[in-house]
C-alpha cells in the first residue's frame, strides 16, 4: 500500500521553503483517493472540491505571509461523528441520514485555524459502537480495519491523507491503528476538545489522532500546542496483559521480539507485576459505558429501534437495567483506579503492552476486541499505538505505550524513540 508522498514534518519544511504548496498537497490527496478508495472505502463524504478551493486560498496567502502553523496545508480526514459545517455528519447510521451541522466541532475548527485542509468525513461504525461499516483493511481487504474509527485509520494507512481524527471510548483509536499499521494516539482525558462531537459515554469519550508514524504524531501534537518532552522514558515497564483473556500466538511472539529488540538497542525493559486495581476496570468501564450510552441515545433507540444497530441496541437494553447505585459504584471504581494509576506510574512512567489481542481478524462483521486498550481509557491515560516489526507474510501489530494522565508529551517522545529503535534497519 503506498504511503502519502510526504510526512507531516516534510510537508512543514517544504511549505516553509515554498517548495510545496497546499494546492500540491490537496492534489496529491485527490490522486491517492482515486487510486485507493474504491478498494478501501474509508470515506463516507469526500470534500475535495471545497478542499481545492481552500488550498488555493492557503497557497495564495503564502505569497504574502508565512505559514500559519507547521501543519499549513496538510490534509486530514474527520470521523463521521465530528460535526462539520455544511458537510454531512451522520454518525455512521442511516437513522441520521441528511444530518448536516451548521457549525464545525471544536477540534475541526482548531485544525482549520492551523491551516489544515479537511479532505472529507471518514466512515465510523454505527453510532461509534460495534455495528460495522463498509471500510476494509487497506493491507488485507478481507480483514477488519478495526473500529469505531475505522475510516480514519484506513485513510492514513492507505496513504490518502497524512493525518486523521477519531474518537475512543474503549479502544476505538488504538485498535484500528494496530490493525492498519499506523500510529494512533489517545491523549489524556479532556485534552482534545469534544464540543460538537457525538457523545457516547461522556466520562469515557476521548478524541484522538492517526498519523503514518509516531514521529509524525509527535510533530502533529506539538503543532497543536503541546510543549515537547525533553526526552522519552529511560525504561519501559512490561506486565502480563490484558487483564482478561489471552493474546494470540502471533501477538505474543511479536511483542516478545519487539521487547528483545528494544533491550538489545539499549532500552531497559523491566517486568513488573500487574497492579490489582487494573483488574476491576473492564467490568466497571462497561457498566459506566452502558449507563451513559442510554442517557445519550435512548431517544434514538425509542425512535428507530434496532435500526440503530443490533449491537448498540443490545447495549442500550443492558444499560436500561443498570440502576444509579450500580453506576455510582462503577464510577467510584474508575476514580479510585485513576488515583492508584497515577501513584503507580510515578515508579513506572511508561508501560508497554500489546495494542490488540492479535492482528486484524478475518472478516468484516466484527471490529475486534478492545480489552488491551480499555483499561488505559478508563484511567484517562495518554496511550499510543506504534507498529512493531512483522514478517511480510503477517498483518500489522501495534505496540501500545501508556503513561500517567498529563504526560502526553512523554509517551509520544518515548513512542518516537521506540519507533526509531524498532525500525532502524528498515
Amino acid at each position: 500500500m503506498p504511503s502519502f508522498p510526504w510526512s507531516l514534518r516534510q510537508i512543514s519544511g517544504l511549505v516553509q521553503k515554498r517548495e510545496l504548496s497546499p494546492l500540491d498537497i490537496v492534489q496529491a490527496t485527490a490522486s491517492a483517493v482515486r487510486q485507493a478508495e474504491p478498494a478501501v472505502q474509508a470515506w463516507c463524504h469526500l470534500n475535495l472540491d471545497a478542499a481545492l478551493q481552500r488550498a488555493e486560498i492557503l497557497t495564495e496567502a503564502l505569497k504574502r505571509s508565512p505559514p500559519v502553523s507547521p501543519l499549513h496545508g496538510a490534509t486530514y480526514g474527520a470521523k463521521d461523528i465530528f460535526d462539520t459545517a455544511g458537510l454531512p455528519t451522520e454518525w455512521g447510521s442511516a437513522t441520521q441520514r441528511g444530518r448536516v451541522p451548521s457549525d464545525d466541532c471544536e477540534l475541526v475548527a482548531a485544525l482549520d485555524s492551523l491551516g489544515c485542509v479537511l479532505a472529507g468525513k471518514t466512515h465510523t461504525t454505527a453510532y461509534a459502537y460495534y455495528d460495522t461499516g463498509p471500510t476494509r483493511n487497506p493491507l488485507a481487504a478481507g480483514h477488519t480495519p478495526g473500529g469505531s474509527s475505522s475510516g480514519s485509520a484506513a485513510a492514513v494507512a492507505a496513504g490518502m491523507v497524512p493525518l486523521a481524527i477519531g474518537s475512543q471510548t474503549q479502544g476505538s483509536v488504538l485498535r484500528p491503528a494496530s490493525f492498519c499499521g499506523v500510529a494512533g494516539f489517545k491523549p489524556s482525558f479532556g485534552t482534545l476538545p469534544l464540543g460538537g462531537v457525538m457523545p457516547f459515554a461522556p466520562t469515557l469519550d476521548h478524541a484522538g489522532l492517526f498519523a503514518a508514524s509516531a514521529a509524525d504524531m509527535e510533530f502533529a501534537w506539538q503543532a497543536l500546542g503541546s510543549e515537547p518532552a525533553q526526552a522519552g522514558a529511560d525504561a519501559l515497564a512490561i506486565m502480563d496483559w490484558p487483564p482478561e483473556g489471552p493474546l494470540t500466538a502471533d501477538m505474543a511472539v511479536c511483542f516478545r521480539a519487539a521487547m528483545k529488540t528494544l533491550a538489545s538497542a539499549g532500552m531497559p525493559i523491566r517486568r513488573v507485576p500487574r497492579p490489582g486495581f487494573l483488574d476491576a476496570l473492564p467490568a466497571a468501564l462497561h457498566t459506566v459505558m452502558a449507563y451513559e450510552a442510554v442517557r445519550e441515545h435512548s431517544e434514538h433507540y425509542r425512535k428507530h429501534g434496532p435500526a440503530i444497530g443490533d449491537k448498540l441496541a443490545a447495549l442500550l437494553e443492558e444499560g436500561l437495567g443498570i440502576g444509579p447505585d450500580a453506576y455510582a459504584g462503577a464510577r467510584q471504581t474508575l476514580a479510585s483506579a485513576r488515583d492508584a494509576y497515577k501513584q503507580w506510574a510515578r515508579h513506572h512512567p511508561v508501560v508497554a503492552t500489546p495494542a490488540a489481542l492479535g492482528p486484524a481478524p478475518q472478516g468484516l462483521e466484527s471490529s475486534g476486541d478492545p480489552r488491551c486498550n480499555a483499561p488505559f481509557t478508563a484511567v484517562g491515560a495518554p496511550a499510543v499505538s506504534v507498529p512493531m516489526p512483522t514478517p511480510p507474510s503477517q498483518l500489522p501489530m501495534g505496540l501500545q505505550l501508556a503513561a500517567a494522565p498529563g504526560l502526553d508529551a512523554l509517551v509520544l517522545a518515548t513512542a518516537s524513540a521506540c519507533e526509531r529503535l524498532l525500525h532502524r534497519s528498515d
